[in-house]
């Protein structure tokens, strides 16, 4: 069984021979640990293969401290080089702005030209996951968080405009990867403060949930998988993602809670695993990252799959923590 069988067979709870994992590093950590680090990776080799060869103007700067504009004309700045950083600059921070704005279409702002040789490297053996963008999150880095807050309080016609341009975007990006040999997409969306989703669920219903329903019927009639990433509480949007259609959910389980995920949603949903990376990975020790890393896996993923062993290092996570955790995926065996 190659790592491709095995992330579909997770995903679709077939019985895979052993849990499926992936790798989530930050700048930082490779920073940091270098050579060490590539070892770790090349003992645990992952399954999943996040490809590389299409690039645009990103939401991560190159530099710290100096202001870099992405593909959508909002200018990014960070202080470290452990996170993409913030929006400084908003293109649309005024809505008279609109009607000059330059929507980027996705196939003049990427370079596709190298996806075709990783995928001809990757023979099929590993499972390709690539990015569906962003939404909510891009709709505040164009008009700034409080700003969007007012406008969908207030039901604004120009935020509804800005919603179907963004989602417009993001379908074309969806058509051009399905002329590629690729298996899922990966929409992100950071919905939870620690405490709740930051809007009212009713209004996300009736706001956003349509326009995933358009994402997400595109990808699955091209029968590749549905993935969806969003930190925070999320417990109230988690049926409403199943009923869209998403495969696999990608959320902080720590802050979710272990036991609502499994008795609510095990053997019905694919988890993409997140080994706290608040306290346990980078305070935690090795037998401790352990035992949680194998307490999630058992919640999640012991339904004859169910689960894709993930976990976010950082430059303040030791070595020996991320070992721990890659040595308890790698070593998760199904009967």
């Amino acid at each position: 069984m190659n790592s491709r069988e095995r992330v579909i067979r997770a995903i679709e709870f077939g019985g895979p021979d052993r849990l499926p994992y992936r790798y989530n590093v930050l700048p930082g950590a490779y920073q940091k640990y270098g050579d060490a680090l590539d070892r770790l990776i090349a003992r645990y080799p992952g399954d999943l293969l996040r490809v590389t060869g299409y690039q645009e103007p990103s939401e991560y700067g190159e530099r710290v401290d100096e202001g870099q504009v992405d593909a959508w004309g909002a200018v990014w700045l960070r202080a470290t080089d452990e996170h993409k950083g913030q929006v400084v600059g908003h293109p649309l921070v005024e809505w008279e702005k609109l009607d000059s704005y330059p929507f980027p279409d996705p196939l003049a702002e990427g370079d596709w030209s190298g996806v075709p040789e990783r995928l001809r490297a990757n023979g099929g053996q590993k499972y390709v996951l690539v990015d569906g963008d962003t939404l909510f999150q891009r709709m505040f880095y164009l008009r700034g968080f409080e700003a969007l807050m007012v406008d969908l309080a207030e039901d604004r016609p120009e935020v509804y405009f800005l919603r179907d341009r963004i989602v417009a975007f993001m379908l074309r990006k969806i058509e051009k990867w399905l002329e590629y040999d690729v298996d899922g997409f990966q929409f992100r969306d950071d919905w939870g403060s620690q405490q709740a989703l930051m809007i009212n669920p009713a209004l996300w219903r009736t706001f956003f949930k349509p326009a995933y329903r358009q994402l997400f019927a595109a990808v699955r009639s091209a029968g590749k998988h549905v993935h969806f990433h969003s930190d925070g509480q999320i417990r109230d949007i988690i049926p409403d993602l199943i009923e869209l259609g998403a495969q696999v959910l990608n959320p902080q389980v720590k802050v979710v809670g272990h036991d609502y995920l499994a008795r609510e949603f095990g053997g019905k949903l694919c988890f993409q695993g997140d080994i706290d990376r608040q306290y346990v990975l980078p305070f935690d020790t090795p037998e401790g990252v352990a035992r949680y890393t194998l307490q999630e896996i058992e919640a999640l993923g012991s339904y004859g799959g169910g689960y894709i062993g993930n976990g976010e290092l950082s430059a303040d996570v030791p070595l020996a923590n991320a070992e721990a955790m890659y040595r308890t995926f790698a070593g998760y065996r199904y009967s």
